[in-house]
């Protein structure tokens, strides 16, 4: 099985594939500015981080809203209809 992965565009990673670049700035546990700007529902501003790290070569992003002081699927709907 050829693990897929879907967005805009699909990505399919092969066994020789080269290094795949997966952004993780986009991750409610993993970063206090981020957590921040998603708590605060600045969310244009939360999608610049995302779009920031695809500018500087991210071929994935990881996106992680799952903590227990924000509603996670409520900011999830949101920050990804953005």
């Amino acid at each position: 099985m050829i693990p897929t992965y879907s967005g805009l565009e699909p990505l399919r990673i092969f066994p020789g594939s080269n290094f795949v670049n997966i952004g993780e700035r986009t991750n409610v546990t993993g970063s206090a500015a981020f957590r921040k700007l998603i708590k605060n529902g600045q969310y244009d501003e939360a999608v610049s981080v995302a779009r920031q790290q695809v500018e500087n070569g991210a071929q994935v992003i990881d996106v992680n809203l799952d903590e227990g002081m924000i509603d996670g699927v409520e900011a999830m709907r949101k920050f990804l209809n953005l």
